[in-house]
């Protein structure tokens, strides 16, 4: 009965799915025998990327199916025949990665390789998978938060950054709590007065964010050509050259290991204790579950205000009297 249905709803929408069967066969086989044609494990992964990854997957995974594939398979082992890819070879790989202190991404690399081969192994192009049981690392859960002496450390060490479009960055993104990516690539086109509006195609979870601008963080807005941080190199900062400058300041502000990504926990557990953990998904912009998304459709803008407002507001009664950031009444209503 319920395929019956299938069939009559692809039908009274105009659809043939005898004659979408046949299609979906044949691109299958297009896409095997093109695939059968790669000779190396550098032309498999293209081709996985391009009939698979690009097709399946969202848009940030595809690229990071690709990035893995170009920075860490392909400068080893991708000039190797396929059918010449040992086991041994493989967790080599992985095990590198490892002791080059990535466990995280080891794990990525070892999960990328075992679908990989198993794509390979779906469209007979191998018989056996050499990506089996490989070696994986143990991910612990990353609770770093800073305190308020390592938060003032910080923020004055930012001033040791020579490029002022970096000092700014580097601020927005302790103010705001948002992700290094979405704070790399603010475009101009995204601000309206005191909003800041993550278009969906540049959030993790593919829903468009507004984030309130204070006014401290307003103070650091400027750039050209329509980014706000733009870049000597490209038209905006790479989100590594974000992470680099955090890990430059740590080292400036000689506190204990600190990431971009710490500093939106810091920014996020502050305002779980000040608001509690609803409002703190909000303004992080972390997925609702299903029933949520359908039957909850507050957009929460007041209460994130609030919240980063107070956050800004903490962080300049930690400065007060330093230069460069100045104590503003919150409490007061905005006309």
């Amino acid at each position: 009965r319920r395929a019956y249905l299938r069939e009559a709803a692809a039908r009274s929408e105009g659809r043939d799915p005898q004659v979408e069967r046949k299609e979906t066969r044949l691109r299958l086989i297009q896409e095997t025998e093109k695939a059968r044609l790669a000779r190396t494990v550098a032309d498999l992964g293209w081709q996985f990327i391009e009939s698979h990854s690009k097709r399946r997957k969202k848009a940030r995974s595809a690229q990071e199916d690709q990035r893995i594939l170009e920075k860490e398979v392909i400068p080893v082992i991708g000039k190797l025949p396929i059918e010449r890819v040992e086991r041994r070879q493989l967790v080599e790989l992985v095990e590198n990665v490892t002791q080059r202190g990535s466990p995280v991404m080891a794990n990525r690399v070892r999960a990328f390789l075992s679908k990989l081969f198993n794509w390979a192994v779906d469209r007979c192009i191998l018989e056996v998978s050499p990506a089996t049981r490989l070696p994986a690392n143990k991910e612990i859960e990353r609770t770093r938060v800073l305190s308020d002496v390592e938060l003032k450390s910080f923020w004055l060490a930012i001033d040791s950054l020579s490029n002022p479009v970096h000092q700014a960055a580097v601020r927005v993104l302790l103010l705001t709590g948002q992700r290094r990516s979405e704070v790399a690539q603010m475009a101009h086109g995204e601000l309206d007065g005191k909003w800041w509006t993550i278009p969906a195609a540049r959030a993790k979870n593919g829903v468009a964010h507004r984030v309130p601008l204070n006014a401290i963080s307003c103070k650091y807005l400027s750039g050209k050509d329509g980014w706000v941080f733009p870049s000597q190199t490209a038209n905006h900062l790479h989100p590594d050259t974000l992470s680099d400058l955090v890990y430059e300041v740590v080292g400036v502000a000689d506190i204990a290991h600190c990431t971009a990504h710490d500093l939106r926990r810091t920014a996020g557990t502050f305002i779980q204790k000040e608001f509690g953990s609803e409002v703190m998904h909000k303004v992080l912009n972390h997925t609702d579950d299903k029933l949520t998304r359908v039957y909850g459709q507050y957009d929460f803008d007041k209460e994130k205000r609030l919240a980063l407002e107070r956050w800004a507001r903490h962080l300049a009664m930690l400065y007060s009297g330093q230069q460069g950031i100045e104590i503003i009444n919150l409490d007061k209503r905005r006309a």
